[in-house]
């Protein structure tokens, strides 16, 4: 953790990551999408072994990928019109998101780490998901935005399917 960071700006990022994820619990995608940047990465990785994730989302099998808010959007546009046959019904979500560290600033982008506890009831179950989180975020016209999101599923055993909500 990078003690040079204000505590303020650490409080902001804490704000954003607990406030993000409980959107998607509260499935309130719009105001979800608008704290990302037009340029936002939303990445999660396959595992390529035992130890290591795949390093390279534009050329390796990933889970989920999207390479900027578009991708994001039009996600979120197949699970408002029903028009995603995994999603339907939608399961019931609550994150628990915990460790939220920022270790430092990098080239204009606040970088923070987090863990976080995914419960989800749907057709498929009960289920709960760990992942580990790791985020960019920017200042852009004096809101901080999510500029990426990389989620690593620390089970890589998935039972039915996986969609923005229950990571």
């Amino acid at each position: 953790m990078d003690a040079n960071v204000d505590t303020n700006v650490k409080d902001e990022v804490a704000e954003l990551i607990n406030w993000e994820t409980t959107l998607l619990d509260r499935r309130d995608w719009d105001a979800w999408v608008d704290l990302f940047s037009e340029d936002a990465v939303y990445w999660v990785p396959s595992w390529a072994d035992e130890e290591q994730t795949v390093s390279e989302p534009e050329t390796q099998l990933n889970l989920m990928y999207f390479r900027n808010r578009g991708g994001i959007e039009d996600r979120v546009f197949r699970i408002e019109s029903r028009d995603s046959y995994a999603s339907l019904p939608l399961d019931r979500t609550v994150h628990i998101v915990s460790n939220i560290l920022v270790s430092g600033i990098d080239k204009g982008e606040i970088i923070a780490t987090a863990n976080c506890l995914v419960h989800s009831f749907g057709k498929h179950g009960s289920q709960t998901r760990a992942s580990l989180y790791d985020f960019k975020f920017r200042k852009i016209d004096a809101q901080l935005k999510i500029t990426q999101k990389k989620i690593t599923l620390i089970d890589d055993m998935l039972e039915g399917p996986v969609d923005i909500y229950h990571l």
